[in-house]
């Protein structure tokens, strides 16, 4: 960023006394570390975020190189640190540089740039604002963080502190490499941070592109950290989404600021906009903290300017996508999504504030000849639409293109409708209530005074001597011709609707002879005890899933009833009869059903609502549960070798023993505690479960195998200590971590 700091005016003022000229104090020093340290962020998450990955395109602008920029999250076991890296590939820095650059406040490379964002000299020392309690007392905290950079076949790792009176670095250690120069801003993070810093990437990275995000999949904000996002360039304005605001703002080089449209003297809702103003670093000036802008006189009148030219660009581009409305469909999709920019890549900028849509010039448009009534009204007049099914139910057609593109029960016909009573029964339980589209005969004699009423129009004939329709009615009829083909588009043809055999097949249960509905049958109910006798018709009425099988299949049935019972809710399995009132009993809302019945009567079978052979119960039922069935075996090994852990290891209280392993244990715990429950009935049908799917090959997830290896660690703990606690009662231990003397002694003779 262009900055001369010689000069912080260019008023010249006429004096008759002495000029004093102001000057820092000579033991000021410090306090102006302590102000650009620690007091001059009110965010300093965000500015961290914002100022680092500044620099880290600032150094490839440099370097003149295009590269994307890596944020990596990672975790070191060794010292249970998380850190967040800010990695850059550009000119890396020199121990000169270093000394007389990074290490001096408001010195930087950048003031005679304006394609870099930087400039006040102090953005790279903000991680020092960022503060991690210690826990040691009140008020202690540590800021020191890492840089790492390559320059010249040298490695140098830095370690950036506080210092009493100003911050210092010091080199930690050198090394001959052949990777690319670059630096690496090594930041240590609390771990309840991390969602902070993840949402402020989110915020203040918003218009930066070419960013790689990594290790942040866990975060609250992971699935927004992808960068698989677009940014639509205008030539006076940025678009990505609405996330960052709902107003226009600023995006000035990649930093996007809010506007203070109360400073400017402008009413906000009058941009409501959720655009960026595109500036270059340098138009406009910003304050020192970079976490505002700076109203002077000159951003004022620049903003003022630029919000102008923005909403003139967008209106420009509106009027130039209505310059393409040519068909009906086109005219459609004007009226329906009015006010709406859309871009190449499919988004779409609501921007009705800017145009009105009768100013909006539709002379490309085939039909602009005529006056246009809405699409309802164009329906109405071109179709008839009847609805048919269940009369009570409310889903009503009201013949606008919205609808006509939304409703899924729409059908055509063409000519006369010939009503079929095995498909309408059969459209009247798919759809409850359906409507079927015919065309209107438009040149009849009859319509005359219709078109004159719609379409503001006399016509004292509708057809020439010659028979053929004059010009106006020839184009209602090319347009009714356009407007059906977007109704077959999007209806289907009543004519080619074939009613599937399964419908057909239990239609057919209802000219069953009441004899057989009548007729109880031997049945196996599993679930329940022994036979039972059940009616026929009770059976063919039950409105849920029957697994079938006879006498050959009895160890199927019982495979596929305890699957079920343990991996779905065995409430839902009907496991009684009352054969005094032919009814069937469960626990849950829906029901199944696992049956064993004869050879003879298994072709009755097909006339029941949801009858399976049991045979089907994976690709009809079982298939459901996959996940938690990996799920399931991923932890129960997991959770099996945490149970066979000493209670000792277990406490949370075991901190005032040792602060590290108290640590991993209650790290431990947390993480058990958020598993599900292990229902051990699973384990014992694991033969079972192993006819279905693949459990082989079942591998932990990183953050599972993480913990197993904490797990293992507490054990070997716990096998360290078996000879020394094996002259105490653990259990006693447990319950007596406030004894001082105790753990005095425990400290001493136990091994950490």
């Amino acid at each position: 960023m262009i900055t001369n700091l010689n000069v912080l005016s260019d008023k010249k003022i006429d004096s008759t006394t002495d000029t004093i000229k102001m000057r820092l104090n000579e033991n000021a020093a410090a306090m102006v570390f302590q102000m650009f340290t620690k007091n001059i962020y009110s965010n300093p998450i965000g500015t961290v975020v914002r100022e680092i990955t500044s620099n880290c395109f600032d150094s490839h602008v440099e370097a003149g190189i295009k590269a994307p920029v890596l944020i990596k999250k990672s975790f070191d076991d060794q010292t249970n640190t998380h850190y967040i890296s800010f990695i850059d590939y550009g000119v890396g820095m020199s121990p000169d540089r270093v000394k007389n650059v990074y290490a001096v406040y408001f010195e930087s490379t950048k003031r005679c740039d304006n394609t870099q964002i930087g400039g006040f000299g102090i953005g790279a020392k903000s991680v020092l604002a960022y503060k991690r309690p210690t826990g040691y007392g009140t008020g202690e905290y540590d800021n020191s963080f890492y840089v790492i950079t390559v320059y010249n076949g040298v490695k140098y790792y830095y370690c950036i502190v506080e210092g009493t009176d100003s911050p210092e670095i010091s080199l930690l250690h050198e090394e001959e490499t052949t990777e690319h120069n670059g630096t690496e801003v090594r930041i240590p993070v609390l771990e309840k941070d991390l969602n902070t810093f993840a949402k402020e990437m989110v915020r203040q990275l918003y218009y930066f592109e070419d960013i790689i995000f990594e290790g942040f999949e866990n975060t609250r904000y992971g699935d927004t950290l992808l960068n698989e996002y677009q940014i639509i360039h205008g030539k006076t304005f940025l678009y990505r989404g609405t996330e960052y605001s709902s107003t226009m703002h600023v995006c000035l080089g990649r930093v996007a600021y809010p506007i203070d449209y109360d400073v400017l003297g402008l009413n906000s809702r009058n941009y409501y906009i959720p655009v960026a103003v595109k500036l270059e670093v340098g138009e406009i000036n910003v304050t020192a903290s970079r976490e505002q802008l700076d109203y002077s006189e000159h951003t004022i009148k620049v903003l003022k300017k630029k919000l102008d030219e923005v909403k003139a660009e967008i209106t420009q581009l509106l009027i130039k996508q209505y310059e393409n409305i040519v068909t009906l469909k086109d005219y459609f999709q004007f009226e329906n999504e009015f006010g709406e920019l859309r871009f190449p890549n499919g988004m779409t900028l609501p921007v009705t504030s800017l145009i009105n849509q009768k100013d909006v010039d539709l002379s490309n448009f085939k039909y602009s000849f005529m006056k246009m009534p809405n699409n309802r009204q164009l329906f109405s007049f071109f179709f008839e639409s009847k609805r048919y099914g269940k009369k009570t139910d409310n889903k009503s057609f009201n013949g606008s293109y919205e609808a006509l593109k939304r409703n899924s029960n729409l059908l055509y016909i063409e000519g006369e409708f010939q009503r079929k009573v095995a498909k309408q029964s059969y459209l009247k339980e798919k759809f409850s209530t359906y409507h079927i589209i015919n065309r209107r005969k438009i040149d009849a004699d009859y319509m005359r005074s219709e078109i004159a009423e719609l379409f503001n129009t006399h016509l004292d004939k509708l057809v020439d001597d010659n028979g053929k329709p004059v010009e106006f009615v020839q184009s209602l009829i090319e347009m009714q011709e356009e407007y059906w083909q977007i109704v077959i588009e999007n209806a289907k043809n009543y004519d080619t609707i074939e009613v599937p055999a399964e419908f057909t097949v239990r239609k057919k249960r209802n000219v069953l002879s009441d004899e057989l509905r009548n007729t109880t049958v031997p049945v196996k109910l599993f679930g329940s005890y022994g036979k039972e006798r059940i009616k026929f018709d009770v059976l063919f009425k039950f409105p849920q899933p029957i697994f079938y099988g006879i006498q050959e299949d009895e160890s199927k049935l019982n495979t596929a009833y305890e699957l079920f019972r343990n991996l779905f809710d065995k409430k839902l399995i009907v496991s009684r009869y009352r054969n005094h009132d032919d009814r069937l009993e469960w626990d849950g809302k829906k029901g199944i059903m696992f049956i064993m019945l004869s050879k003879s009567n298994v072709k009755y079978m097909q006339f029941c609502k949801k009858a399976y052979h049991v045979d089907e119960f994976y690709n009809r039922m079982l298939y459901r549960k996959a996940d938690l069935v990996t799920k399931y075996f991923q932890i129960y090994g997991l959770i099996e070798r945490y149970n066979t852990l000493d209670s000792l290891y277990k406490t949370k209280n075991f901190n005032v023993l040792n602060a590290k392993w108290g640590a991993v244990i209650n790290e431990v715990n947390k993480f058990i505690e958020t598993l599900p429950k292990i229902n051990s009935n699973i384990s014992s049908l694991k033969t079972d479960l192993s006819r279905f799917f693949d459990l082989t090959n079942i591998k932990l997830t990183p953050e599972q195998k993480k913990y197993a290896e904490k797990i293992e660690e507490l054990h070997k703990l716990e096998y360290q200590n078996r000879n020394i606690l094996s002259y105490f009662n653990t259990y006693y231990i447990e319950n007596r971590l406030n004894d001082v003397i105790l753990v005095d002694i425990l400290k001493k003779v136990m091994v950490f």
